[in-house]
């Protein structure tokens, strides 16, 4: 099996175990970034660093990793716990035409999409001396649009996909939970077709979520590793840890991170790789197998099912209420 792990490289900070996309302080993008590098490498594994162009100056310099692009396009203000942040990218901002604040790419025209992604790229080239291959869009936002623009900038492996999620900014409602590698059509970048670019999902724990160190404090350590045994007993050919850069500026996820390597370096034929390295592999079935996931049952997740269960109650009969 080949694990590749995949950081989206922005700022921010850690409160209440949430994560705050502050654009301060800057400080802790170098924090974050060598904190990953630290652990990752006690156990021999690989990290793709998707780079904002807004914080390429404030990457570390001569670290062992792969450096691909990420793109937030537009300005938009966002609130979490209480506390306001801004999302988008100051440099693109200043250096590219955006017909809209929006910060999901979908909602850009082809040239302005096929502009971000040139002059990002350009970017981090000329900052760290690396040609991004790797691309991840902001909010796991793109569409047909971004695949063709990306072909055309070189770009040979995206890493944006949450398979089988939909939100008002995002659409993998297409692909199975459990989606290997494939090549999207040049019509809809949810289709397998032959466009020169490989779409890597990012693994889904059951029922649905992004496998990433940050949704521990709901789900639990434990489940993260019931989804790399659900993968492993299929001997599926590969397996995607996601996660943002700012987490790792935090005791808490740093540990739960080492945790989470370490259970997945102890089995046989694991392979760390980086993102580019990842190819098309040969047809699987992968089916869902529930008991990984009976033997991971945490109190963190038993409070998550019940308080989801609460709040989607209120919903219902809060007119009642």
């Amino acid at each position: 099996m080949d694990v590749i792990i995949v950081c989206h490289t922005e700022f921010g900070f850690v409160s209440k175990k949430n994560i705050i996309f502050a654009k301060d302080p800057k400080e802790n993008l170098k924090k974050g970034v060598l904190n990953l590098v630290k652990v990752a490498e006690k156990y021999g594994a690989k990290v793709t660093f998707a780079v904002c162009p807004e914080t390429a100056p404030y990457f570390p310099k001569d670290i062992r990793c792969e450096v691909g692009l990420h793109i937030h396009p537009g300005w938009e203000k966002f609130n979490s716990g209480g506390l306001e942040f801004f999302v988008g990218d100051e440099y693109l901002r200043k250096n590219c035409k955006q017909s809209s604040s929006s910060t999901v790419l979908k909602d850009f025209p082809y040239d302005e999409q096929l502009d971000m992604i040139n002059k990002g790229k350009e970017f981090i080239r000329g900052q760290l001396g690396k040609d991004p291959k790797v691309f991840v869009a902001g909010r796991w936002s793109l569409n047909s649009d971004t695949t063709k623009a990306l072909v055309r900038n070189g770009f040979t492996h995206d890493c944006s996909a949450p398979a089988h999620s939909k939100s008002k900014h995002h659409n993998w409602s297409n692909l199975p939970r459990i989606c290997m590698p494939y090549q999207p059509s040049e019509k809809d970048y949810q289709e397998k077709g032959s466009l020169p670019i490989l779409m890597i999902p990012v693994s889904q724990y059951f029922p649905h979520g992004n496998v990433n160190p940050e949704v521990v404090p709901q789900v639990g350590l434990s489940w993260l590793k019931a989804s790399f045994s659900e993968y492993y007993i299929q001997n599926l050919p590969l397996f995607h840890i996601c996660l943002h850069s700012p987490c790792m500026t935090d005791e808490y996820f740093i540990s739960r991170m080492d945790n989470f390597l370490s259970f997945i370096s102890r089995h046989k034929g694991v392979n760390f790789k980086f993102a580019s390295e990842i190819h098309q592999y040969s047809r699987v079935n992968p089916k869902t197998k529930i008991i990984p996931y009976i033997l991971g049952f945490n109190k963190e997740i038993i409070k998550t099912f019940f308080k989801n269960r609460v709040i989607k109650f209120k919903k219902k009969y809060e007119k009642y209420l």
